[in-house]
């Protein structure tokens, strides 16, 4: 179809779109464990839900190709079948449409990768030629246009864009999902869409799934409001709930479909139809309700909404405005002081006693300024670093404990950091992604990895703004101190700044290296970086005790370099090995001392073995 054909329907009459595709074939199949492989393995399950459809008198239907491009089908051992799948689904619904009584078009079904940018950063580059792959195939069997929907983030919604428009000059709708709140996952709201798609050649703009009808209306009056283009809108049918191992949504009543209709028509929206939940029931219900509606005169997307007075949000999202952290170690390093932590490992058991004892010798010193406490290290069992960060806090001692994404969900890591701020007192927070649970004790264990640390900063930013990763209000904000990992020795440098600057872009304060052992690893990767580090850096520094420990921890540990003048010296020192270690740990720390103007605000000291009071040696 040519845009322009397409561009003259919409302005001649609404089109009625089909509803739910999953949940439809979800009743049908079963919890099968890949809903666009059904195109190949049970055709005849795809086809009736397209008859089904068609019947109730819908206009559009959609290819069963909502999550076949090359990631999500890889997921499921079958990357390589893109082609195939995106063909198949396009041929049952056009078998489907030659058995109707009406004009029927097929619209591609494109649905983001499942790697937002703010989940698995992946290079734009990339995203656009999976979009690409997967309309390539859908085009090359016939869809009459494309639509993009669910995208909750707005710069892969405009590669999937690009990725199309690199090739085709099929028609697009352009939709994203929008929360109660009104905002994308990504914290975009319909006017900021329009904003970044209104140089896009597209032919619609719209918004579909995540709220039922009532709650969409309002983001499509904002949407109608600003965007010169058709709108399109295809709700769910309410908030689904869980029933056993089944998602099951409300039972909507057709009627209240078709008032959604008539208001959704009346905002001048063009393309109506249904998402999650919703049945052929539904569709028919707006199908009788469009019948009744007369096109206006003008014909203009815009102009069925003109008698209207087009209000705007009663107020757009607000945000707290920018303020520096509030913890005692932001305060210090923004003083110009050099800060100290001392890093230490929670304890495998139920006690906490000696742990406490060990931090109060070393808090009582006088040299340490606070305790960073590791979260999971090699994917081991450990007390969480949360809440032991919270018991040390109640003692008085400034803590920074870890934060890995690898164990709990988006979901989880919110409500973890809420507690942490309010009950347990924690103001720093060091965001990292967590080694995989096959290095630890537990190799049949699986990485949650919704975020990785980039998506966490991003997330405590958010927390910091007093909203949740969602847009919902919190009725407060958190002000934690943001610290990341960077590691100035890492394989691929190139990617390690790239990386770091991602991090910052988030939101970080301020930044750990893994440990060094030579000043020269700083200042290279510092030229990397142009020159200075955008935010202030603790370096890590390791007190080495033997030539053998020095030697595993440069032959075996990721991330570690030792350059080889320190491993002959340890090497050379035989038994005072120790001694000489400690020494060379005391001429790094003099040197972090004196290079302020190289970014490094202060130190972070890992002690020997555990052995947390012996750390303090170094300051003798």
């Amino acid at each position: 179809m040519r845009i322009e054909e397409f561009n003259e329907r919409l302005k001649r009459a609404i089109l009625v779109a089909d509803g739910a595709m999953g949940s439809m074939l979800y009743e049908s199949a079963a919890a099968h464990r890949c809903l666009e492989e059904l195109n190949a393995s049970h055709e005849e399950v795809v086809f009736r839900v397209h008859q089904a459809y068609i019947e109730a008198g819908a206009q559009v239907i959609e290819t069963n190709t909502f999550g076949a491009n090359r990631h999500k089908l890889g997921e499921h051992g079958m990357g390589e079948r893109v082609a195939e799948l995106n063909h198949r689904g396009v041929k049952i619904a056009r078998e489907a449409r030659e058995a109707a009584k009406h004009e029927v078009l097929i619209a591609g079904s494109i649905g983001p990768l499942g790697i937002a940018q703010h989940v698995r950063d992946l290079p734009d580059e990339e995203m656009r030629a999976i979009f690409k792959e997967q309309a390539g195939a859908l085009e090359e069997r016939g869809v009459d246009f494309f639509i993009l929907e669910t995208f909750s983030d707005i710069e892969e919604l405009i590669a999937a864009i690009d990725g199309i428009r690199s090739f085709s000059r099929l028609p697009i709708v352009a939709s994203s999902t929008y929360s109660e709140e009104g905002t994308t996952l990504g914290g975009t709201r319909p006017q900021d869409t329009w904003e970044q798609l209104k140089g896009k050649s597209i032919q619609a703009v719209g918004a579909n799934c995540t709220v039922g009808p009532q709650p969409l209306l309002p983001l499509l009056r904002e949407l109608a409001g600003c965007s010169s283009l058709p709108v399109s809108a295809m709700p769910n049918a309410g908030f689904p709930k869980r029933v056993g191992d089944r998602i099951v949504y409300p039972r909507s009543s057709p009627e209240y479909f078709a008032l959604f209709a008539q208001e959704a028509a009346e905002l001048g929206v063009r393309v109506i139809g249904g998402c999650c939940g919703t049945t052929p029931e539904h569709i028919h219900a707006i199908v009788e309700a469009v019948k009744k509606l007369r096109p206006t005169k003008s014909g203009d997307a815009r102009s069925a909404a003109a008698s209207e007075e087009v209000i705007e949000p009663a107020e757009r999202m607000r945000r707290v405005s920018a303020r520096g952290p509030e913890s005692e170690l932001w305060r210090k390093i923004q003083e110009q002081k050099f800060v100290v932590s001392v890093e230490i490992d929670p304890p495998k058991g139920v006690t906490i006693d000696r742990i406490v004892e060990q931090v109060s010798r070393v808090m009582a010193s006088g040299e340490v300024d606070a305790i960073d406490i590791n979260s999971g290290t090699l994917a081991r069992v450990g007390m969480d670093a949360l809440v032991l960060a919270g018991a040390l806090e109640a003692h008085g001692f400034e803590t920074i404990p870890h934060l890995t994404t690898r164990d709990s969900n988006m979901i989880g890591l919110q409500a973890m950091l809420l507690g942490a701020w309010a009950v347990g007192g924690v103001r720093n927070v060091l965001a990292i992604t967590g080694d995989p649970p096959s290095l630890g004790d537990y190799p049949e264990a699986s990485g949650v990895y919704e975020v990785d640390s980039i998506g966490l900063v991003k997330m405590l930013a958010r927390l910091n703004q007093g909203t949740d990763w969602a847009g919902k209000n919190l009725g407060g904000a958190t002000n934690f101190t943001i610290g990341v990992a960077v590691n100035p020795v890492a394989d691929d440098l190139k990617e390690e700044v790239r990386r770091f600057e991602k991090k910052i872009e988030a939101g970080a304060h301020f930044a750990m290296t893994q440990p060094i052992f030579d000043p020269g690893h700083w200042h290279s990767f510092l030229k990397l970086l142009g020159g200075k580090s955008p935010v202030p850096v603790l370096v890590g520094l390791w007190p080495l005790t033997s030539y053998k420990q020095a030697l595993r921890l440069n032959n075996e540990v990721p991330g570690i370099v030792i350059p080889n003048a320190t491993l002959q010296a340890l090497e050379k020192a035989g038994e005072t090995a120790r001694e000489c270690g400690f020494a060379l740990a005391r001429k790094m720390m003099e040197w972090a001392r004196g290079a302020r103007d190289q970014g490094i605000a202060g130190t972070y000291l890992i002690p020997p073995f555990k052995r947390y009071e012996e750390i303090l040696e170094l300051f003798r």
